[in-house]
């Protein structure tokens, strides 16, 4: 005898609650905020009629005398029927745990960043250590706690105006917010899709990355030009903003590492630790992103301060006995090394995210994160957004400056255009500044004979 069953109680009954939890996505929101899962929907959908020519829900007994058919006498499966089973299988499907990011390759990931957050904290302190880099260390012990104090306040309130925007204003539930700010590595496949589907969720989902990964972007750039103005020991405030990295790297690492993968408990309190930093179009790759983007900028400006500082040499040496001094040169240079990574890179996101495709077209790229791709509309922004900024720096400078300083801010706009573009997404934080100082530096030994200040 066989039993005209569902699978959909079965399903029920062997489901883990993480991956019930998990599918919490998979449901059709409608302007009046109902949820409905796709399982109810499924099961609404396919009825049969029984043998006494009343109806029920397929797989839902509405009696212990169910009427059961022998394997002989068995019904010839009608079109309803065939649909029904398409059905089941179809719910079965979609209720399979769904695999999460393998816990070695992750593994591998954290201990690479790792390795590199390290490695440029050995390089910077070796600088230290021959000499290169001539740290104050007063200055140092105010600097980092400076930094450490503004970072920490930045992060939290970010993180926590981040979660009230998803809840006010672009409508998720506590759960989902929940699931955005954990560590997503639960999270099935189709996770991202489902958040995006409504046009209306997505482009307000759009707005919150823009404001607040790339306001927490603009505003970590911006303070470490304060920094650099604000102590005048450039060794200082390198070193400090590699040990901090570093530090905020590990932490975050071990997080991802150790913390529960469901995104509750004490993921309250280490999602802070990202600052809203990690891109929800991301996915379930966001953290690593955000964690890369980190590793990458630190990367590139500690480089490009390295650079510039060994390729102008005395240039900037403020040293009363220096002759070859100039004034002025460094509070020019490095506002034209950084502010196209502050800005313009700000910018291709702030413009590109809402407006790609409307005019032009939209392009891939290679990156990590599950949607990469970029727009005209984004490096346009992005040249304007380096531009603008540069010429400001150049026509505010307090010693003058001469035109080969104006035709340098055009050639940065463009190089920072072409770097931000086609760089590995997430490695252009390192790309835009190095590239900039090395084309800073072989422009002033190319130039030097027109000069770009005006009392050389």
């Amino acid at each position: 005898m066989a039993t005209l069953t569902g699978t959909a109680a079965a399903i029920a009954d062997t489901v883990s609650p993480r991956t019930s939890r998990a599918r919490s996505y998979q449901h059709a929101r409608g302007d009046s905020g109902d949820q409905s899962s796709i399982a109810a929907r499924l099961r609404a959908a396919t009825v049969t009629s029984t043998g006494k020519g009343t109806t029920k829900e397929k797989g839902v007994p509405v009696s212990p005398h169910e009427e059961t058919f022998d394997e002989g006498d068995a019904p010839e499966p009608t079109s309803m029927s065939m649909s029904a089973e398409s059905a089941d299988v179809a719910l079965q499907i979609e209720a399979e745990p769904v695999e999460a990011p393998g816990e070695d390759r992750l593994h591998v990931h954290l201990l690479f960043m790792m390795s590199l957050m390290l490695f440029q904290a050995v390089c910077v302190s070796l600088a230290v250590g021959v000499g290169f880099l001539e740290v104050d260390w007063g200055q140092l012990g105010m600097g980092t706690i400076l930094l450490v104090v503004a970072e920490v306040t930045r992060r939290t309130l970010w993180s926590w105006a981040r979660s009230a925007f998803l809840k006010c204003y672009v409508g998720l539930s506590d759960e989902q917010v929940r699931d955005i700010n954990g560590p997503r590595l639960n999270l099935p496949s189709k996770w991202l899709t489902d958040l995006l589907a409504s046009p209306k969720q997505k482009c307000r989902i759009k707005i919150t990355d823009v404001l607040f990964r790339k306001g927490g972007h603009v505003f970590t750039l911006t303070f470490t030009l304060f920094f650099t103005s604000l102590f005048g020991d450039h060794g200082a405030v390198v070193f400090s903003l590699s040990l901090g990295a570093l530090v905020l790297i590990v932490a975050q690492a071990a997080a991802v590492w150790f913390g529960p993968r469901d995104g509750g408990g004490v993921w309250r309190l280490y999602f802070l630790l990202w600052g809203a930093s990690d891109r929800i179009r991301d996915g379930r790759f966001g953290m690593r992103n955000a964690m890369g983007g980190s590793v990458s900028m630190m990367w590139g400006v500690s480089f490009a301060y390295i650079i510039t500082l060994a390729g102008l040499g005395k240039s900037v040496d403020d040293d009363p006995e220096n002759e070859e001094f100039v004034p002025g040169l460094w509070e020019l240079i490095s506002p034209l090394i950084l502010m196209p990574l502050s800005y313009g890179d700000a910018m291709g996101e702030i413009i590109g995210t809402p407006f790609g495709g409307r005019y032009f077209w939209k392009f891939r790229v290679r990156g990590f994160g599950e949607i990469n791709q970029k727009s005209i509309e984004g490096c346009i922004a992005v040249f304007f957004g380096s531009l603008i900024p540069c010429l400001i720096t150049v026509g505010t400078s307090a010693e003058g400056a001469k035109p080969n300083a104006w035709i340098l801010c055009f050639l940065i706009s463009c190089l920072t255009t072409a770097t931000e573009t086609f760089s590995f997404r997430s490695t252009d934080n390192f790309v835009i500044p190095v590239c900039n100082a090395v084309f800073v530096v072989l422009w002033w030994h190319l130039a030097k004979s027109g000069g770009l200040m005006k009392d050389e």
